[in-house]
């Protein structure tokens, strides 16, 4: 419950989404989180298919205990588990193997400026950088890196420009490939350069050189997470998390509470991790096309109707509690998701501060310590709604619903694929059980209560993400009704949909693949908010 979540922010995704921002550009990375995001449901597809199959194909395996030292009864679910070891193992030497540290930059791209005016003027505590202080890196302009490459992109420019019209409004022809001016397209928009894609090696800058005391360590986290927390950004990510708290517990209800309630109550030949590869098929082939085609769209005009879909769409399989109506849900739960999670995965990658990504992701995601909050929830409205009937299954889940029968016909006793129940009926003519519905001692419930429950508790992400809509967005200060929260306009209320209020449609521009203000960050950070330094310090913005 705690080490877990931290693994995940700190080592696994965290490091993850830090070297993805790494390799991409500000153009390429929506597109590039959202295939990402695409990739890991693939995983998770072809992880739930291959779980129904063993558990339809496969039989108990019982191993003795005297021949490998560990044994007893392995399930097919079991077996699976035993199989996730091994692949852990093969990723682990993948990685370890064939896995290098690149930075990928766009030396065309206005957007990409920035992170490239860092690397050319890298800034200490006290604005000055000696050969001492960075030893063993390359200290000058980007551009003149030694170690700095050319790289050709996949696809050629023409079928960029017919396949994402949206990032290249228009490309200059020509045989002069330096053409270095921006022009317009007929019609009369800006146009983009061609993009100049470079690589070359990541190297860190170390501030505490020659002091390896952990104190120092420990110390200089401390500092860059109290300098991350004085930064708007990072409230900013930190109240979306926990915003969509409510609205992620359909994702734990959907590995909590949707296999138990299909098996206990139609039984264990319902394709249960078929039904749930619904999801996860939906989000491996829609984020790249969402992604592809809204990127040129405001953050929350996407991210805001994708709340509204998945926080009701628990009220198809409330409203039919069977088989059916948990597809639909997986349906409308994959529609509200590709929709709102990529793009909020993006948005919080344009904000994280250069630098410091990796503990910017880390402590963006402190939603995840609240995981144990929800599992317990789930566990509880599983337990009062949806109780299970050891009655009439064995010690390892199966329900006894196979008859055994003495040759005189004197005992009928229900028995499991695995071993005999406690379980005997009085005549022929009853049946043993093969749900919790058909057990007699089964407390009989209402199956749509607990899916009530959850669509009550998911309708506060999308309205707590709209109260929050103008500081998210960054486009008021705190003397504007207190960063646009009390903003009493037709526009304010528009927003619940993920409408553009009067502020935002002033001075729009394209950044980071997403239409966001020029007044975004710039004025509203400077008010009571500095940057990060490479010690770990806080540097004012002058």
């Amino acid at each position: 419950f705690f080490f877990s979540p931290c693994g995940d922010a700190l080592l696994s995704v965290g490091l993850y989404r830090v070297a993805l921002k790494k390799l991409t550009t500000p153009l390429t990375r929506p597109f590039a989180f959202a295939m990402s995001y695409a990739s890991f449901n693939l995983a998770g597809a072809c992880a739930t298919i291959l779980m129904d199959k063993m558990r339809s194909h496969l039989e108990d395996l019982t191993i003795d205990k005297n021949v490998l030292g560990v044994g007893g009864v392995f399930t097919p679910l079991r077996q699976f588990v035993v199989v996730t070891w091994g692949v852990v193992l093969l990723t682990f030497v993948i990685a370890y193997c064939f896995l290098e540290d690149w930075t990928v930059i766009d030396l065309n791209d206005p957007e990409d400026g920035n992170d490239i005016q860092e690397h050319n003027h890298p800034e200490t505590n006290n604005n000055e950088t000696t050969e001492e202080e960075l030893e063993g890196h390359y200290v000058g302009s980007i551009t003149d890196r030694p170690d700095l490459k050319p790289v050709k992109p996949m696809v050629k420019p023409h079928l960029l420009k017919r396949w994402f019209p949206s990032h290249y409004q228009s490309v200059l022809h020509g045989d002069d490939e330096n053409q270095h001016q921006y022009g317009n397209n007929d019609e009369g928009e800006e146009s983009r350069r061609l993009p100049n894609y470079n690589i070359y090696r990541t190297q860190y800058t170390r501030s505490n050189e020659g002091n390896t005391s952990p104190f120092a360590g420990v110390m200089q986290v401390i500092n860059q997470i109290i300098a991350l927390l004085r930064m708007r950004s990072t409230w900013r990510v930190l109240i979306f998390g926990f915003a969509s708290f409510t609205i992620a517990m359909n994702w734990t209800a959907g590995e909590m509470i949707l296999p138990p309630f299909l098996e206990r109550r139609f039984g264990e030949e319902v394709p249960i991790y078929t039904i749930q590869s619904i999801n996860l098929i939906g989000c491996l082939i829609l984020p790249p096309i969402v992604g592809a085609t809204t990127s040129g769209r405001e953050d929350f005009s996407i991210i805001m109707p994708g709340l509204w879909i998945m926080a009701s769409s628990s009220v198809f399989v409330a409203m039919f509690p069977s088989a059916a109506g948990a597809c639909v849900w997986q349906v409308f739960i994959t529609v509200g998701e590709v929709l709102w999670s990529p793009r909020q995965i993006s948005w919080t990658a344009s904000l994280a501060p250069s630098g410091s990504e990796g503990l910017f992701f880390a402590i963006s995601s402190a939603r995840q310590l609240m995981a144990p909050l929800a599992d317990f929830m789930m566990g509880a409205i599983n337990e009062k709604y949806n109780p299970n009937c050891p009655d009439c299954r064995d010690n390892y889940g199966h329900f006894c619903g196979n008859l055994f029968t003495e040759n005189d016909e004197s005992s009928l006793q229900c028995v499991s694929v695995q071993e005999s129940c406690d379980l005997f009926l009085d005549n022929m003519q009853q049946s043993c059980p093969q749900t919790c519905i058909q057990c007699p001692s089964w407390e009989h419930t209402n199956p749509s209560t607990c899916w009530y429950l959850l669509l009550l508790v998911s309708l506060v992400t999308p309205i707590s993400v709209w109260f929050f809509l103008p500081f998210l967005r960054g486009k008021y200060n705190r003397n504007e009704s207190f960063y646009g929260l009390f903003s009493l306009t037709k526009k304010r209320f528009l927003g619940v949909c993920g409408a553009l209020d009067n502020q935002d449609n002033r001075h729009r521009v394209q950044t980071y693949g997403h239409v966001e203000s020029e007044s975004s960050d710039s004025q509203a950070e400077k008010e009571d908010i500095g940057v990060v330094g490479e010690d770990g310090t806080l540097v004012e913005i002058t």
